[in-house]
């Protein structure tokens, strides 16, 4: 899936998105990752959505965003209630969606200007 959205070339967006692959601005991943506008961090320790611990939710909590979106493969698996406790407990709300409509959400928020991290597992 292609994204032709263009926008200020310091804002790490998502152009590209297809099974196991995720290209953001010139940089293609191929592994759990996670973005913010301004940041991205490209080998995220999150191999699935079972493996989602608060230690790696603390990483991204780290970054003060309004939202975590939650990529979970190519299918939406939603993690344990506890982790959406864990980041309303922070004020920080946890959307959780397949990764295309994942990476399509975090494009569209941060054209709003809105603090958001974006988290993909990448299902190997």
């Amino acid at each position: 899936m292609k994204f032709t959205e263009h926008r200020d070339s310091n804002v790490y967006a998502v152009k590209h998105y297809e099974p196991g692959l995720v290209k953001i601005n010139n940089i293609t991943l191929k592994q759990s990752c996670y973005l913010t506008q301004t940041t991205i961090e490209d080998n995220w320790p999150c191999e699935s959505i079972d493996s989602l611990t608060t230690e790696l939710l603390d990483s991204l909590l780290s970054k003060k965003p309004e939202v975590i979106i939650l990529g979970t493969g190519e299918i939406q698996n939603f993690p344990e209630p506890k982790f959406f406790a864990y980041c309303a407990a922070k004020g920080v709300g946890l959307e959780v969606m397949a990764n295309d409509a994942a990476c399509r959400t975090y494009n569209v928020l941060t054209t709003e200007d809105r603090d958001i991290v974006l988290a993909l597992v990448m299902n190997k």
